[in-house]
């Protein structure tokens, strides 16, 4: 009888197959069409909280059908984990056959999130931001930043990149390496005002303990776009309720999900289905149109979901697969007659 391995992946293993920009989100892209056509299984994510909001667990789990592939991934949101010297992620993804439900990778989950939440932001923009964006605006320095920025400068060539967050040592150590990265000023602003005002897209990656406006309903311009996704409400309450269109990435999950920057107003009934457009994936699969005005304001809530995780894993273990990377751990042997 077969035995079954399992790949282990650290993120040091990740970082050596150096994924890249397009096929991350090419592999991201892939995930939300097949979750928009219904060809996935996806329960709402569980949540262990500790101390919420500083301490928190999420698992997220589902089934992907055109890479046939189910996964779960354990991350932990530890907000205070920079006083240690260690990213508020950090996460661990495993893979398994359906056919068998045999495991077979570990993932680094860490740098996996992050990388898949800056595709699904920039994913996001390609389908609803206006076709030629000129100034990028970003609230936050935290590890899905680095992949946001250059994930969405990819795609649009920003003429402006603004950038801010709550740690000026962040922010500047940010705005310094991103901007040698791209080779091209990235701008940091001392107020999320300075930044957000007249940028064409807004993205919200904060890291909020108690409720603060950072964006007021007002500095959302005509035909801007804005993806707020922190886990606690960062945006003015008004903002959900005065765009043209709201999107999410999975409405079953935001109703059931008890955390996030919007479940304050879906809990206290006022965030319904009436005020939601449609799934990000039902655009890209072609079922909705996106943008249909130069006009429009968008808002884009992504809570983040076990479809990215798992294709994005799946990704990482097929590369690994080629490239002979990783650890092979014994998981089982089937006993030898004697």
């Amino acid at each position: 009888m077969p035995g079954i391995d399992i790949l282990f992946l650290s993120k040091e293993d990740v970082d050596a197959l150096e994924l890249g920009l397009q096929e991350v989100m090419d592999a991201i892209e892939a995930g939300l069409k097949a979750h928009g056509e219904q060809k996935v299984i996806m329960p709402s994510k569980d949540h262990l909280p500790l101390a919420y909001p500083e301490k928190l667990f999420n698992i997220l789990k589902g089934y992907v059908e055109p890479v046939n592939v189910a996964g779960v991934k354990v991350i932990g949101d530890f907000q205070k984990n920079y006083e240690h010297g260690l990213p508020s992620e950090l996460a661990l993804i495993t893979l398994y056959r359906p056919e068998t439900g045999a495991p077979f990778a570990i993932v680094d989950g860490t740098l996996i999130t992050w990388m898949r939440t800056g595709a699904v932001t920039a994913v996001g923009a390609k389908y609803l931001a206006n076709e030629k964006p000129r100034v990028l605006a970003h609230i936050g320095a935290r590890g899905t930043a680095w992949y946001n920025v250059p994930m969405l400068d990819l795609l649009f060539d920003f003429e402006e990149i603004r950038v801010t967050s709550k740690r000026p040592e962040s922010r500047e150590r940010f705005a310094g390496e991103m901007s040698e990265q791209l080779n091209k000023r990235v701008i940091v602003t001392d107020t999320t005002e300075a930044a957000v005002r007249d940028a064409d897209i807004i993205i919200d990656a904060s890291r909020l303990l108690e409720h603060q406006i950072l964006v007021k309903d007002e500095w959302v311009k005509p035909g801007a776009l804005i993806q707020p996704y922190g886990a606690v409400l960062s945006v003015e309450r008004t903002l959900p309720f005065s765009v043209d269109k709201m999107l999410v990435d999975d409405w079953n999950q935001c109703q059931q999900s008890q955390y996030g920057q919007f479940a304050g107003l879906i809990q206290a009934g006022e965030l319904r289905d009436e005020h939601i457009y449609g799934e990000i994936g039902e655009v890209v699969a072609g079922l909705k149109p996106g943008r249909e005005s130069q006009e429009e304001r968008i808002l884009f809530w992504h809570k983040g979901f076990a479809i990215s995780d798992i294709m994005l894993g799946n990704l990482a273990y097929q590369k690994a697969v080629e490239k002979g990377v990783g650890t092979l751990l014994n998981y089982y042997r089937e006993p030898q007659d004697m």
